[in-house]
Protein backbone atom coordinates (compact mmCIF):
# COMPACT_ATOMS: atom_id res chain seq x y z
CA UNK A 1 0.00 0.00 0.00
CA UNK A 2 3.18 2.74 0.64
CA UNK A 3 4.79 1.60 -2.55
CA UNK A 4 1.32 2.51 -4.47
CA UNK A 5 0.93 6.23 -2.34
CA UNK A 6 4.36 6.58 -2.91
CA UNK A 7 4.25 5.62 -6.81
CA UNK A 8 0.99 7.94 -7.10
CA UNK A 9 2.64 10.75 -5.32
CA UNK A 10 5.71 10.66 -8.06
CA UNK A 11 3.71 10.57 -10.70
CA UNK A 12 1.63 13.29 -9.44
CA UNK A 13 4.24 15.47 -8.77
CA UNK A 14 5.52 14.17 -12.03
CA UNK A 15 2.74 15.90 -14.11
CA UNK A 16 2.85 18.82 -11.97
CA UNK A 17 6.36 20.41 -12.76
CA UNK A 18 5.89 19.11 -16.38
CA UNK A 19 2.50 21.64 -16.16
CA UNK A 20 4.51 24.32 -14.66
CA UNK A 21 7.19 24.44 -17.70
CA UNK A 22 7.73 27.92 -19.05
CA UNK A 23 7.39 27.05 -22.77
CA UNK A 24 7.84 30.59 -24.10
CA UNK A 25 11.08 30.87 -22.21
CA UNK A 26 12.44 27.66 -23.89
CA UNK A 27 11.57 29.01 -27.35
CA UNK A 28 13.05 32.44 -26.73
CA UNK A 29 16.28 30.98 -25.23
CA UNK A 30 16.49 28.33 -27.70
CA UNK A 31 18.82 30.95 -29.96
CA UNK A 32 17.14 30.02 -33.00
CA UNK A 33 17.68 32.68 -35.81
CA UNK A 34 17.84 33.29 -39.58
CA UNK A 35 20.59 34.86 -41.73
CA UNK A 36 20.16 37.18 -43.92
CA UNK A 37 22.13 38.96 -46.68
CA UNK A 38 21.17 42.62 -48.29
CA UNK A 39 20.48 46.25 -49.13
CA UNK A 40 18.83 47.72 -45.88
CA UNK A 41 16.19 50.48 -45.55
CA UNK A 42 14.83 52.01 -42.37
CA UNK A 43 11.49 52.87 -41.54
CA UNK A 44 10.61 54.10 -38.20
CA UNK A 45 11.48 50.66 -36.31
CA UNK A 46 11.12 48.57 -38.87
CA UNK A 47 13.45 46.83 -41.55
CA UNK A 48 13.56 46.32 -44.95
CA UNK A 49 15.54 44.08 -46.51
CA UNK A 50 16.61 43.38 -50.46
CA UNK A 51 18.07 39.91 -50.17
CA UNK A 52 20.89 38.84 -51.87
CA UNK A 53 23.79 36.19 -51.64
CA UNK A 54 26.80 37.58 -51.13
CA UNK A 55 28.95 35.69 -52.74
CA UNK A 56 33.06 35.90 -52.20
CA UNK A 57 36.23 33.62 -53.60
CA UNK A 58 35.66 30.35 -51.07
CA UNK A 59 31.90 30.21 -52.04
CA UNK A 60 32.74 27.07 -54.94
CA UNK A 61 29.53 25.84 -55.36
CA UNK A 62 27.70 29.52 -56.05
CA UNK A 63 30.54 30.15 -58.69
CA UNK A 64 30.49 26.85 -60.07
CA UNK A 65 26.67 27.07 -60.06
CA UNK A 66 26.09 30.96 -61.61
CA UNK A 67 29.30 29.98 -63.80
CA UNK A 68 30.97 33.11 -62.28
CA UNK A 69 34.58 33.81 -63.73
CA UNK A 70 37.20 36.38 -62.22
CA UNK A 71 35.49 39.20 -64.77
CA UNK A 72 32.13 38.66 -62.78
CA UNK A 73 34.04 39.13 -59.39
CA UNK A 74 37.10 41.74 -59.71
CA UNK A 75 36.98 42.68 -55.94
CA UNK A 76 36.58 39.10 -54.83
CA UNK A 77 32.89 39.25 -54.43
CA UNK A 78 29.93 38.90 -56.87
CA UNK A 79 25.85 39.88 -55.27
CA UNK A 80 23.41 37.86 -56.70
CA UNK A 81 20.00 39.41 -56.12
CA UNK A 82 17.50 37.33 -58.76
CA UNK A 83 14.38 38.67 -57.05
CA UNK A 84 12.84 41.91 -55.57
CA UNK A 85 11.30 40.50 -52.89
CA UNK A 86 11.85 42.48 -50.02
CA UNK A 87 11.46 41.04 -45.90
CA UNK A 88 10.51 43.47 -42.92
CA UNK A 89 11.63 42.88 -39.87
CA UNK A 90 11.51 44.84 -35.95
CA UNK A 91 13.98 46.62 -34.85
CA UNK A 92 13.84 46.90 -30.50
CA UNK A 93 16.51 48.19 -28.31
CA UNK A 94 18.28 45.48 -27.68
CA UNK A 95 19.04 45.16 -31.67
CA UNK A 96 23.03 45.29 -32.10
CA UNK A 97 24.51 47.05 -35.58
CA UNK A 98 28.27 46.36 -36.00
CA UNK A 99 29.86 48.43 -38.67
CA UNK A 100 33.49 49.54 -39.73
CA UNK A 101 33.98 53.33 -38.17
CA UNK A 102 36.07 54.58 -41.43
CA UNK A 103 35.12 58.23 -40.82
CA UNK A 104 36.13 57.76 -36.87
CA UNK A 105 32.61 58.72 -36.11
CA UNK A 106 32.39 57.58 -32.89
CA UNK A 107 35.94 55.93 -32.42
CA UNK A 108 39.26 57.29 -32.53
CA UNK A 109 41.85 57.55 -35.26
CA UNK A 110 44.59 55.31 -33.47
CA UNK A 111 41.63 52.28 -33.29
CA UNK A 112 42.89 49.95 -35.62
CA UNK A 113 40.16 47.56 -36.27
CA UNK A 114 37.68 50.42 -36.89
CA UNK A 115 34.75 47.53 -35.69
CA UNK A 116 32.07 49.05 -33.89
CA UNK A 117 28.75 47.78 -31.97
CA UNK A 118 25.90 49.78 -30.76
CA UNK A 119 22.56 49.35 -30.09
CA UNK A 120 21.39 52.50 -31.35
CA UNK A 121 19.99 52.81 -34.41
CA UNK A 122 20.94 56.62 -34.26
CA UNK A 123 24.51 55.99 -34.55
CA UNK A 124 23.65 53.71 -37.16
CA UNK A 125 21.55 56.09 -39.17
CA UNK A 126 24.46 58.47 -38.73
CA UNK A 127 26.96 56.65 -40.45
CA UNK A 128 24.92 54.87 -43.57
CA UNK A 129 21.18 56.87 -44.09
CA UNK A 130 21.36 58.27 -47.08
CA UNK A 131 18.75 60.85 -46.06
CA UNK A 132 15.27 58.71 -46.28
CA UNK A 133 15.97 55.28 -44.63
CA UNK A 134 17.58 54.04 -48.01
CA UNK A 135 21.07 52.44 -46.46
CA UNK A 136 22.55 52.63 -50.13
CA UNK A 137 24.44 49.84 -51.35
CA UNK A 138 26.32 48.53 -48.72
CA UNK A 139 25.78 44.96 -48.33
CA UNK A 140 25.09 43.65 -44.50
CA UNK A 141 24.15 40.40 -42.96
CA UNK A 142 21.28 40.51 -40.60
CA UNK A 143 20.24 38.03 -37.73
CA UNK A 144 16.37 37.60 -37.11
CA UNK A 145 14.58 35.68 -34.62
CA UNK A 146 11.77 33.62 -35.82
CA UNK A 147 9.26 35.98 -34.32
CA UNK A 148 10.75 38.40 -36.96
CA UNK A 149 12.62 40.62 -34.63
CA UNK A 150 16.57 41.63 -35.29
CA UNK A 151 19.30 40.54 -33.42
CA UNK A 152 22.27 42.59 -35.37
CA UNK A 153 23.34 43.92 -38.13
CA UNK A 154 26.38 43.38 -39.35
CA UNK A 155 28.67 45.52 -41.97
CA UNK A 156 29.93 43.11 -44.97
CA UNK A 157 32.97 45.20 -45.52
CA UNK A 158 33.92 45.47 -49.36
CA UNK A 159 36.27 48.10 -50.71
Amino acid sequence: MKKCMSLMLGVSLLICAAGCQNTEQKQAMSGAYDIYEGYLTVNDNQLIVDDFKFIDLSDGYWIDSLELTEKNMPNGYYIYNPSDTKSTFALNEETRYNFYDTDALFISDDNESRMYTTKELSEFLKKFDLGNGELGKTPFEIQVLEDGRVISIREIFVN
